[in-house]
């Protein structure tokens, strides 16, 4: 689990990482019950822990165990949204055994990458065709060539669906529609530097 890392020093993150990693053991219904029993009890062991708070020399407050606070933030989302145990859903594992990890779909993410890294200096567009072909070369059964001549995505295709995403996007609305911007979408100096008056050695 990236966010307790591979060996946490702490006991808390310690017992997350073990229970994280048995997440990949699930293989039904009963074991998803029982990990979310062993993940619920974490959390009641470690409540207290888990809500102390840190003061700085500035006067700010913040969590006293940022990453396990995110760790859980981020579990219990998954968990409300019905997300963490997905390859247990029927209709997927109808067409047979869905894996628990998704080492697999990083496998190919990781190829996709290393041919970017290879092609460097490709504008945005033929990136994205390159993708493309690449996905489509790699399927079980790719089409000939004519017909992927015929059917490839075009620089036209690929420029408006840019544009429909950066439109959705919060910058986007601000600068096409003049919605104004969310709380949380730029940055801003202020949030990570101490204004201190500056002294003269006059």
């Amino acid at each position: 689990m990236e966010l307790t890392g591979m060996r946490p020093r702490l006991q808390a993150g310690r017992r997350l990482r073990r229970i994280a990693v048995a997440l990949a053991r699930v293989r039904n219904k009963d074991d998803a019950a029982a990990w979310l029993v062993s993940y619920n009890q974490w959390e009641q062991d470690f409540a207290g822990f888990l809500d102390e708070q840190s003061r700085y020399a500035d006067g700010s407050v913040n969590d006293a165990h940022q990453r396990l606070v995110k760790a859980r933030r981020m579990i219990r989302r998954r968990i409300r949204e019905d997300q963490l145990l997905t390859f247990l859903d029927e209709e997927l594992m109808a067409a047979g055994p869905v894996p628990s990890t998704n080492n697999l779909v990083e496998s190919w993410n990781g190829r996709l990458r290393d041919m970017l890294r290879h092609h460097r200096g490709l504008r945005l567009i033929r990136r994205l065709k390159a993708i493309c072909w690449w996905c489509h070369q790699h399927t079980e059964r790719p089409e000939t060539d004519a017909w992927l001549a015929a059917n490839a995505i075009t620089d036209r295709r690929l420029e408006d669906l840019y544009k429909h995403a950066w439109e959705q996007s919060p910058q986007g609305m601000h600068e096409t529609f003049g919605i104004p911007m969310r709380y949380g979408t730029g940055i801003d100096w202020n949030d990570f530097h101490t204004h201190v008056e500056w002294t003269s050695n006059n």
